[in-house]
């Protein structure tokens, strides 16, 4: 159970009171015992889990294999960030590991925090998006755009304009552009972990050509860093994605 104010959580630090009582009736204490599924992939995506104590995985079940774990949340972490950047359905599934505290909110409550509170809402906006960004790596701006996207924010009001500013031009560019930024993204990470690399071939609409770099090459596990890393990571962002192909020169 929540054993200490949301104040006191990192994630809300530094919101002043009133704007703490506005966020505390949105994110709800959630309990899960160990194997406890929290969404399949496919579903319904209504639910933005913030990770308090436990351990949450994260799968992925490509068309043409078995499920692949692509991340292990821990408390601080986040999970389901499809139901707060305007997807309709959990590109993954979620289940928890151990004895786990959440605080979940829903899609619903995060649009009408953004329209009745837009300044509130944006910082809370910006929050969620370091929180991936952190994750992700240097992906703070594209990650802030795709939230700003998906809900309501009225203009003029304090502190919007700034916000606005923050988030950059990211989200005015083609999808395929928006998708390379990303890819470079979950290279630099597959670099500094596993040695590896990856970069964005072509993008027809449909399929998202890709070519697999350094220690990935001849890597046993090279379809599970397509599939996992790669289309996993990709598609939470772009489910507009339908495959993801490795080439060769």
């Amino acid at each position: 159970m929540l054993t200490k104010p949301i104040d006191q959580i990192p994630l809300f630090e530094g919101f002043d009171p009133e704007q703490i009582a506005l966020l505390e009736p949105l994110f709800l204490p959630y309990e899960c015992f160990p194997g406890t599924v929290l969404f399949e992939q496919g579903e319904l995506a209504e639910y933005l889990y913030l990770v308090i104590a436990g351990e949450v995985v994260i799968r992925y079940n490509p068309d043409d294999g078995d499920p692949i774990n692509i991340a292990r949340v821990r408390p601080g972490g986040l999970v389901g960030w499809s139901a707060v950047i305007g997807r309709s359905a959990y590109t993954s599934s979620a289940a928890c590991q151990a004895n786990t505290n959440l605080l979940r909110m829903s899609n619903k409550n995060l649009q009408l925090l953004c329209e009745r509170y837009p300044e509130t809402g944006l910082l809370l906006l910006d929050r969620l998006a370091k929180v991936v960004a952190e994750r992700l790596e240097r992906s703070h701006p594209q990650v802030f755009g795709l939230l700003k996207e998906s809900v309501q924010i009225s203009q003029g009001k304090p502190g919007v304009k700034q916000m606005e500013m923050n988030a950059g031009e990211t989200t005015n560019a083609p999808v395929e552009e928006r998708i390379r930024a990303l890819i470079e993204q979950v290279s630099a990470y597959i670099e500094h972990y596993h040695g590896g690399s990856v970069e964005l071939v072509s993008f027809d609409g449909d399929v998202l050509k890709v070519k697999l770099g350094g220690a990935c090459l001849g890597c046993p596990l090279l379809p599970s860093t397509l599939h996992g890393w790669v289309e996993g990571t990709v598609r939470q962002f772009f489910p507009e994605v339908e495959k993801v192909e490795s080439i060769t020169d």
